[in-house]
Order: C-alpha cells, then structure tokens, then sequence
C-alpha cells in the first residue's frame, strides 16, 4: 500500500493569523498581547480575551474587579460605557504599536 504524501513544511512557513484587540478591534503587535479576564480571576472567572495592553489597562483603571464580575462582564457591556467608547474612538486613531499607560482614577498629571 503506497504511503500518502505529506507536504513537507514547517511552521515557519505558515504566516500566523493576526490577533485582533476585542475592544478597539486593531491589529495587537505580539509584545502588546494581554489576555483579559471578563470576570476577574479574583471573582472566579476563567474566560479571557485578548486585548493590547494600553486597553486592558484603561478598562482596569476605570472599573474595579467587583464591577467587572457584575455588570461588565462581557466585551459588549464594558463598550456601552460612555467612558470607554470615549477612549475606543480615541484609540482606535492611533497607529497599531501605539502603547501608553493609562491615567488611574484620581491621579492627576
């Protein structure tokens, strides 16, 4: 019986597929990829998404881990707040490796 013949690549050859941020849905850069518990390990939660690492960080600085276990638990929830669409829309016109830290609630520059 004649074996079947595999193609003969490796990995390398294969172009990975591009990881979108959940929240402003851009291109993340590899060094950017943060995965995002929707309901916060603390509260039990396993369900994560990735997202760049100035997003997480924004929705972190914005809501607390009780919050986010209760009432933005999911993508669509944490985009219906006012604040945050405000951040999306400014994100979202920054070039793909744009990373900045996000102001913490009550720090002023």
């Amino acid at each position: 019986m004649a074996r079947k013949q595999r193609d003969n690549f490796t990995s390398q050859d294969v172009e990975a597929e591009p990881v979108i941020c959940q929240l402003c849905e851009r291109v993340i850069p590899d060094d950017q990829i943060e995965h995002h518990h929707l309901v916060p390990r603390s509260k039990g939660g396993r369900v994560t998404v990735p997202l760049h690492r100035i997003c997480h960080s924004h929705i972190h600085a914005g809501f607390t881990d009780a919050q986010l276990a209760k009432k933005f638990s999911t993508i669509s929830a944490i985009l219906e707040d006012p604040a945050i669409q405000k951040f999306v829309s400014w994100v979202k016109t920054k070039p793909i490796g744009f990373d900045d830290e996000a102001e913490e609630p009550g720090r002023r520059r």
